[in-house]
């Protein structure tokens, strides 16, 4: 690759060294009309139900799955395996996925396979995967120096990672320029830096802490020859919410100074949510051989930082597999390229792995795009124009009389003809494509605004007038001032 000389490499030592990877996928919830639905902890303990029926599965998922775990929205879920050897990870996405699909079956919803919902991301919710690598000599723990040479090495090749896994072209109900809309608009991919050695300073030490809740200090007198102590940092504040980052205690990362040191790992956390279990592990096999590689190359000579890094990663992320990269003293080359050249140069180790690479270089880019532009109806385009700019609070005037419940299943008249205040709000009916038992792709949406007036939704029909309008902002003002009435 271009980022290390290859004349000063080491001879391999594969066969020192053990690989072990795990895997975060999380999903999002849908309901059966296609929309978001907030049923992460009723989906757990639809999960736990079929553990504690089949002790057989529970037994067997035990050495596979860490735990399903909640995110920040109850419309995510994740599931987590183990720290397992590369061979192991093809059993254990499909059990972490049979058990959420099960799961939710039982529940009557569905999981997403995509980063983004097409609508309802705004730009969150927003799921991806995370793959973690550990690379540490057999009967001993990942080291400072080995930390910081798989960090390194994975973090010169984000770009043909992002570019390799791009696929939430979807934004707000519209394909835009973009290939990963999730990188571009989550606010938890952070760019990290380069990975250096902090080695402790001799001297006494006075460093500031937290201790039961107020800032106290710790005297640092001496770390000795303790390998532990040497802390890897990509950057100063110990952010962990990033792009790619080192994990465990020999960081500066608070939420893992507690962990035990065979927690050490690399994270990359820039991986789209991949519809094919075959795409997802093509991606983490390559992080496994990498990860054996860096150890190879770094005992030896630098790893050189890519100096185009920012510029790459902002090509990868707008043109996903059509980006071109910069490099240092030779022409651009395209990302196709530069993956051929990464499969050829780590491939020698799937033997040693007993892993191989299967869609990659060629099979992955020949099936057609998962996620195509969307086909939008709408019921009431200039009212749902309205909504859109923030105009939320309404007069309506009704043309029809229409026939509308209640939450609990009582009918009411509302009479055409007369102006009424309330609402304006959007109802979603999704046409998807399933493929293995997941939700792969949306076709059409259709769009139908409602108008909210006293605990009743009533469908807006195209001869209905807006007369007057106000945003969230401006209809708090008025309340407050006594003014607009609604």
């Amino acid at each position: 690759m271009w980022f290390y000389e290859k004349e000063r490499e080491n001879d391999d030592k594969s066969d020192q060294y053990q690989v072990l990877c795990g895997i975060e996928e999380e999903f999002l919830i849908l309901n059966t009309d296609g929309t978001l639905i907030e049923a992460a902890d009723n989906l757990m303990m639809k999960a736990a139900e079929i553990l504690e029926q089949n002790n057989d599965l529970l037994d067997a998922l035990r050495i596979k799955i860490r735990s399903l775990d909640a995110e920040p929205s109850p419309t995510q879920i994740e599931y987590v395996t183990l720290p397992l050897r590369p061979n192991q990870l093809e059993d254990a996405v499909k059990a972490g996925r049979r058990l959420l699909i099960n799961a939710g079956k039982k529940l009557g919803v569905k999981l997403f396979t995509q980063s983004l919902h097409p609508i309802q991301s705004d730009p969150n919710p927003i799921v991806g995967t995370h793959i973690n690598v550990s690379v540490q000599k057999k009967d001993s723990l990942m080291k400072s120096w080995e930390l910081k040479a798989v960090h390194n090495y994975l973090w010169n090749l984000l770009p043909e990672i992002i570019a390799l896994s791009a696929n939430s072209p979807i934004f707000q109900g519209r394909k835009t320029n973009i290939a990963s809309n999730r990188c571009a608009n989550s606010s938890v991919l952070k760019p990290n830096g380069f990975a250096q050695i902090e080695i402790p300073e001799e001297k006494p030490a006075l460093i500031p802490m937290q201790y039961y809740g107020r800032m106290r200090y710790q005297l640092k007198i001496g770390s000795g020859e303790d390998e532990f102590s040497k802390k890897v940092i990509t950057n100063s504040r110990g952010e962990r919410l990033v792009d790619i980052t080192p994990r465990g205690p020999i960081t500066n990362i608070q939420d893992d100074k507690d962990e035990s040191p065979s927690r050490n790992r690399v994270e990359v956390r820039v991986i789209d949510v991949q519809h094919y279990i075959e795409d997802l592990l093509d991606i983490a096999y390559l992080c496994c051989f990498s990860g054996l590689h860096a150890i190879s190359l770094a005992q030896a000579g630098k790893i050189r930082e890519d100096p185009y890094h920012k510029e790459n990663m902002e090509r990868a992320i707008t043109d996903g597999n059509d980006a071109t990269f910069k490099r240092k003293g030779r022409n651009q080359i395209t990302f196709k390229e530069s993956l051929q050249e990464w499969i050829q140069e780590t491939s020698k180790y799937e033997d040693d792995l007993g892993v191989k690479i299967k869609n990659l270089p060629t099979a992955k880019f020949q099936r057609p795009q998962i996620q195509d532009e969307l086909g939008i109806k709408f019921q009431t385009r200039k009212i749902e124009k309205v909504r859109q700019q923030g105009n939320v609070y309404a007069s309506v005037l009704l043309e029809n009389s229409r026939i509308v419940s209640d939450d609990q299943g009582n009918k009411y008249k509302v009479n055409g003809g007369r102006q009424i205040q309330g609402k304006l709000s959007v109802k979603y009916d999704l046409d998807y494509e399933e493929e293995d038992e997941l939700v792969k792709s949306f076709k059409t949406i259709k769009i139908i605004n409602t108008f909210n007036v006293q605990g009743l939704k009533i469908p807006l029909e195209p001869g209905d007038r807006i007369q007057n309008v106000r945003s969230r902002h401006e209809s708090l003002i008025d309340r407050l001032l006594g003014g607009f009435p609604f």
